[in-house]
């Protein structure tokens, strides 16, 4: 089955509904928010994408540990609950709808949920130390 590209492009900072991988190759078995970390052009078509995203989940978000921040439940990041975002868990995935999946309800139907605030001075430092940590720091898989 051919799979399709999701248009326009995604931008640094969205957060999208995705299916995170839990073994590499695999689309995990539910969607979840993704952060979107970095966007390139699909070798296999110059108007698909390709994205790294990091893991997101609202379990546990009281602990944050070394490459993870916590972002709080907002309309404009569409996250209904406060939502831990883990740096370290990160993908290279297509942005295609074998992958992400448009955000339920939404109009139109598009994987973008929301987006970080990169204006805000508090998300900047939560976002900027979450990456220096990260970098020293083994990926999870």
């Amino acid at each position: 089955m051919t799979q399709t590209y999701w248009k326009p492009r995604p931008r640094l900072g969205d957060i999208v509904e995705c299916c995170f991988p839990q073994q590499v190759g695999i689309p995990g078995p539910k969607n979840r928010p993704a952060l979107v970390l970095q966007v390139e052009e699909a070798i296999d078509d110059p108007a698909g994408s390709v994205v790294v995203v990091a893991y997101a989940t609202s379990q546990n978000t009281g602990t944050v540990y070394p490459g993870e921040f916590v972002i709080e439940a907002s309309a404009e990041a569409g996250l209904t609950r406060n939502t831990k975002f883990d740096l370290i868990n990160h993908h290279r995935l297509p942005f295609d709808d074998a992958w992400f999946a448009p955000v339920p309800g939404g109009v139109p139907r598009y994987p973008r949920r929301g987006r970080l605030d990169l204006q805000d001075p508090l998300v900047k430092r939560k976002l900027q130390s979450a990456i220096v940590e990260a970098r020293h720091l083994p990926r999870a898989f």
